[in-house]
């Protein structure tokens, strides 16, 4: 029992955080008459926390082999979260802009601590079960 909640709840909490601070405070830039690039990042990273959420949801229902598949795939989302404000779709150029100067680095805590508890998720999880006498 303490594995799986220790397999599913950062995913949770995390794909959570990731859905929900990109839509509150830490959004783009505002004031645009066409949206930009950090406009299109906050859109993306919304869904890519969605995604990581509902693995976190599935991981409390499933067999074990299972929640080390569905942290491996936290993990690889948690770096296309990574890549996508910095270099596959990018943030605004402005140094003192607020998609630069809160969104990126919220996103980027956020990528690398889901990265973190899922690879270790994923390790406690494969390896194998030692029996007490």
């Amino acid at each position: 029992m303490k594995n799986k909640l220790f397999a599913s709840v950062p995913n949770i909490l995390f794909g959570a955080l990731i859905t929900i601070a990109p839509q509150t405070f830490a959004h783009a830039c505002t004031g645009h008459d066409m949206p930009g690039a950090c406009h299109y990042s906050q859109q993306a990273a919304t869904g890519i926390g969605v995604v990581i959420l509902v693995f976190g949801v599935a991981a409390l229902f499933v067999a074990p082999q299972i929640r080390i598949g569905l942290n491996i795939a936290a993990a690889a989302d948690a770096l296309l979260l990574l890549a996508v404000p910095t270099f596959l779709i990018g943030i605004c150029k402005g140094a003192m802009m607020h998609c630069r100067m809160v969104m990126l680095p919220t996103l980027i805590v956020l990528g690398v601590l889901t990265i973190i508890c899922a690879a270790a998720a994923a390790w406690i999880e494969s390896r194998p079960k030692t029996v007490r006498q």
